[in-house]
C-alpha cells in the first residue's frame, strides 16, 4: 500500500507522541509573532504553558518506560540470587533513598593488572560487579564483589582507558580498563554523578536525624575531594 510508505508500525504508533512535542515549538513561534495587544495573545500563552506541560510529562513518562524496560531486561538476564548470595533482588521497585531504582549503564570493564574480564552494571542506588566468562557460546557471570551502594563510591579521573575505582566501606580500589578512553571518560562521569546525588541525599537524610539502611554516618566532603586527588581511603575516616 503505498500509503504506507513503507514505514513500519513503530513509526505510526509514535506518530502521536512526536506530535504532541512539536506542539510547543508551533506555540511559541505563534506566540512570537502574536501581538501583545492582540485578543488572542493571552489564549496563546496559556495554551503554550499547557502543552509544555503535557510534553515534559510525556517526556518523563516515556523515560519511565525505557527504564522498566531495562531493568526487566537485567533481571531476567542475570541471576540475581547466584549474584548475591541467595538473597532475591527485584530491581524494579522503590529503593529506601533515591526513590525509583534506575539504571544507568553496563558494560564490560577489566582489571587493569590482570585482564579478567569483569561485567559492571550501574544503577542509581549500587553497582555490581561480576567476573564474566563465556562458556559453550554463553556468557555466564559469577560475584566478583558485593554490591556497592553508590554513596560509597568514587571514581577517579582516567588515564587514557584506566580508572580508579574506590569503595570507601572497606577502603578498596579497583584499578579497572574500558575498551576505549572514552568509555573510561563515561564510566567516571556517570559514576560520579550518580554517587554524589545518592551521596547529597544521605547526608540530608542523616542531617534531618533519618536512618537509611542502618547507616549512621558517611565519609566527609572533604575526605571525599582528598581521597578523589589519590589520597588513600584507610587513612582519611573523617565522618559526616
Amino acid at each position: 500500500d503505498t500509503r504506507v510508505r513503507r514505514l513500519r508500525l513503530e513509526s505510526f504508533l509514535l506518530s502521536p507522541v512526536q506530535r504532541v512535542m512539536r506542539y510547543p515549538l508551533l506555540l511559541e513561534a505563534l506566540l512570537k509573532y502574536t501581538p501583545e495587544d492582540h485578543p488572542d495573545h493571552e489564549d496563546v500563552a496559556l495554551a503554550l504553558s499547557i502543552a509544555g506541560s503535557v510534553a515534559t510529562e510525556v517526556d518523563r513518562k516515556s523515560e519511565e518506560l525505557v527504564n522498566r524496560q531495562r531493568l526487566a531486561e537485567l533481571q531476567s538476564t542475570f541471576d540475581w540470587a547466584h549474584l548475591l548470595g541467595g538473597v532475591q533482588l527485584k530491581l524494579d521497585t522503590f529503593t529506601k533513598l533515591v526513590g525509583q531504582r534506575k539504571f544507568v549503564r553496563k558494560g564490560p570493564l577489566r582489571k587493569a593488572s590482570s585482564g579478567k574480564h569483569l561485567y559492571a552494571i550501574l544503577f542509581n542506588d549500587f553497582m555490581m560487579i561480576t567476573v564474566s566468562d563465556r562458556r559453550g557460546g554463553v556468557w555466564c557471570y559469577e560475584p566478583y564483589r558485593l554490591p556497592i551502594q553508590t554513596y560509597d563510591l568514587l571514581a577517579r579521573d582516567p588515564t587514557k582507558d584506566q580508572f580508579e575505582l574506590v569503595n570507601l566501606k572497606n577502603s578498596e580500589v579497583l584499578q579497572l580498563r574500558a575498551d576505549t578512553p572514552a568509555e573510561a571518560s563515561d564510566w567516571v562521569k556517570d559514576i560520579m554523578k550518580t554517587a554524589n546525588h545518592c551521596y547529597d541525599v544521605m547526608c540530608e537524610a542523616l542531617t534531618a536525624g533519618i536512618q537509611v539502611s542502618k547507616v549512621k554516618s558517611v565519609i566527609s566532603q572533604e575526605a571525599r575531594e582528598k581521597i578523589l586527588q589519590g589520597g588513600k581511603p584507610a587513612v582519611l575516616s573523617k565522618r559526616y
